[in-house]
């Protein structure tokens, strides 16, 4: 099955392209909470400026995730968890959905001074994913503070690599 941006059918009958994003949040973590918002209206945003005119977003809980079944599968999976609460990279790879086509990006939100141990859990989200049969090239990891102009650029580089 192939993830990712389709077309769908208009009232008018003309074709409109959209967008499927699975978003996978530790909704305990205050500054994941914050950065995932931020990389959600940098998407929304991104997308229309691409003339993308529906998105779908699929918000689940990172640590307790209830899994609907998505629609022709993600484009974009993105789990977010923060630096604040570490325990949270051991359900990444739990909520991931191999099978997609699309791309899956590993966010830790990190404050103003982020812990050198910031690095270490980004690289442990990664690996989970891998041990689910993810590509790596299909992973786009970052450490993100709650600046939105920064959560943005990374939604660019994310739906830049859905794009080609």
């Amino acid at each position: 099955m192939c993830a990712g941006w389709r077309s769908g059918p208009r009232a008018a009958g003309s074709p409109v392209a959209e967008a499927s994003i699975a978003m996978f949040v530790d909704y305990g973590s205050p500054l994941a909470r914050r950065v995932a918002g931020d990389i959600w209206s940098g998407l929304a945003r991104a997308a229309l400026e691409a003339g993308y005119a529906r998105t779908l977003a699929f918000w689940e809980s990172l640590v307790e995730p209830e899994r609907p079944p998505i629609p022709g599968g993600p484009a974009v999976q993105i789990f977010v968890l923060g630096q604040d609460r570490p325990e949270a990279v051991e359900e990444v790879g739990e909520a991931a959905e191999p099978g997609s086509s699309g791309v899956y990006g590993v966010v830790v939100a990190v404050p103003h001074r982020p812990s050198p141990l910031a690095g270490s859990l980004l690289y442990q989200g990664v690996e989970r994913l891998k041990g689910r049969g993810v590509r790596a090239g299909a992973i786009e990891p970052a450490l993100l503070h709650a600046l939105p102009s920064e959560c943005e650029a990374y939604a660019r580089k994310l739906l830049g690599h859905v794009r080609r």
